[in-house]
């Protein structure tokens, strides 16, 4: 009797550890999805974005701007946004900006 003792403990203990595994990986899933995206993550996240943006203007008709200086503008702004996050990720994170277009002077 005892050989199958130690072979029925063996296949509990297989499946055991079987259904352990998936409950091990999802448990270390969650602690991914709930800790904050590192630094490098978050740059190359802005910085996909920013290209998107800038590659989408770009491709937008120049009717859609009135002018081209309003084009060039409004690309540039997101072209120094996009040299900024490379050049000083702190400093981008810390001082958000959004386009404000053209913007008449208070007289």
């Amino acid at each position: 009797m005892k050989p199958m003792l130690s072979f029925l403990s063996l296949v509990v203990c297989l499946i055991f550890l079987l259904l352990m595994v998936p409950v091990a990986a999802a448990q270390e899933e969650e602690v991914a999805e709930n800790q904050e995206p590192s630094q490098e993550d978050k740059i190359a996240a802005e910085k996909e974005r920013l290209e998107a943006k800038i590659a989408e203007l770009e491709e937008k008709p120049l009717e859609e701007f009135g002018s081209q200086k309003n084009k060039r503008t409004r690309v540039g702004f997101y072209k120094y946004r996009l040299e900024m996050l490379l050049q000083d990720p702190d400093k981008y994170f810390s001082e958000p900006e959004e386009y404000q277009g053209n913007l008449k002077g208070s007289d």
